[in-house]
């Protein structure tokens, strides 16, 4: 399904330090029948102003956004908009950036340059609330997970063991 067949258009909010970048987003989704540019911002203070004043469905956030960073700003867009989905965009793909990202509530997490088609059809899985993130980090945060639900199963086995004897 392509973003124009949606049935209404989806309003993004850009927040982007880097001007040339900023424009770029903007002049791109401007640009896509079925979504509407409802702002722009450079900081992270800029960015929960916008989001309040606009209420987006989509929120682009560069996670080394300054004043603070992109989780900053996804935490306190969340809490004003819960219902806003956060889009991570980063040119660092760590696992440590993704993690923090989805802490602080993203939904997608997405390395700058991917291909503009990439990029919008993002904006439409996330403006129609799914979660995207790249394969390698998928695959990184299940094991993660994993081993975290076998590290807490065995604590609980230990606790369960001690009470018994006790």
């Amino acid at each position: 399904m392509g973003v124009g067949e949606l049935g209404r258009g989806i309003r993004v909010l850009v927040c982007e330090n880097d001007a040339v970048m900023r424009s770029a987003l903007g002049e791109l989704i401007a640009s896509i029948p079925g979504l509407e540019l409802v702002g722009a911002a450079a900081d992270v203070d800029g960015a929960v102003e916008q989001a309040a004043a606009t209420a987006p469905d989509a929120v682009i956030i560069d996670v080394r956004m300054p004043a603070g960073g992109g989780a900053r700003a996804a935490r306190l867009i969340r809490r004003r908009l819960p219902s806003a989905r956060l889009i991570a965009y980063s040119a660092h793909a760590d696992r440590d950036a993704v993690l923090e990202m989805l802490r602080a509530g993203a939904n997608e997490y997405l390395v700058k340059g991917v291909d503009d088609e990439e990029l919008i059809e993002a904006i439409g899985r996330t403006g129609r609330g799914r979660i995207g993130l790249p394969p390698v980090q998928l695959e990184e945060l299940v094991l993660d997970m994993a081993g975290l639900l076998a590290a807490a199963e065995a604590r609980l086995d230990r606790e369960v063991e001690l009470v018994g004897r006790g």
